[in-house]
């Protein structure tokens, strides 16, 4: 049996098994042997054997022949071709829901290590007061994190027309492309700075909406 030179994927599993392993795949363009790649892989070559087992029965590779006791694992394909629509966005690994999973939980474990710097050692207040002196409203300090990344959050809701709603979107993307220009600051660490944009539930009123949840404090001078 030799590769085919395209095949289509028809299989939700199989689709999902070729964006999550595309790495490990591609570790058998030709023919291998588990212990050949386990080093490479970065796994045992037992465990290699595993998930090039799972990967054939997914049809995505093939024993190509079995050798003085070892079993050599080849693509089945020299391309797949998976149609958009196999894995829609509603799909637990879909187009598009990886990426905004991702972003969500990063942000959320940024959040969650900017607030524990600036809220270290505080408590929440709970007072009632009487009816002589009621007690003030809780007001969170509104202290900058000390870490020099900080989780960051900006939303804005307002209706645009379809050209205007473009002209910012990418308008914000250029911004993005422009620190892609300017490439790494000398000495300095990784982080993700994301643009959002998309079309909210139709709402009956007209006001403008704003959040911002950021521990970024005051620019410096």
């Amino acid at each position: 049996m030799t590769p085919q030179a395209s095949l289509q994927i028809t299989d939700p599993a199989a689709a999902r098994a070729l964006r999550q392993h595309h790495a490990f795949l591609g570790l058998f363009v030709q023919p291998q042997s588990p212990s050949e790649v386990a080093a490479r892989a970065g796994m045992a070559a037992n465990l290699v054997h595993h998930h090039a087992r799972r990967l054939t029965d997914c049809g995505l590779l093939f024993e190509q022949r079995r050798e003085g006791g070892r079993v050599y694992f080849q693509l089945a394909a020299r391309e797949f071709r998976v149609p958009m629509t196999l894995l829609p966005p509603g799909d637990a690994q879909g187009n598009g829901t990886a990426d905004l999973q991702d972003l969500s939980d990063g942000f959320l474990r940024a959040y969650e290590r900017s607030w524990a710097l600036v809220h270290d050692g505080e408590e929440d207040v709970y007072g009632f007061g009487d009816a002589h002196q009621p007690a003030p409203p809780m007001t969170p300090p509104d202290a900058p994190s000390p870490e020099g990344h900080p989780a960051h959050l900006d939303r804005l809701t307002l209706h645009l027309s379809p050209q205007r709603y473009r002209q910012l979107a990418r308008a914000l993307s250029a911004l993005l492309e422009e620190a892609q220009t300017e490439g790494h600051s000398a000495g300095g660490v990784p982080c993700t700075l994301a643009v959002l944009a998309f079309r909210a539930e139709d709402t009956p009123h007209r006001s403008l909406s704003r959040a911002v949840n950021s521990f970024l404090g005051a620019d410096p001078a």
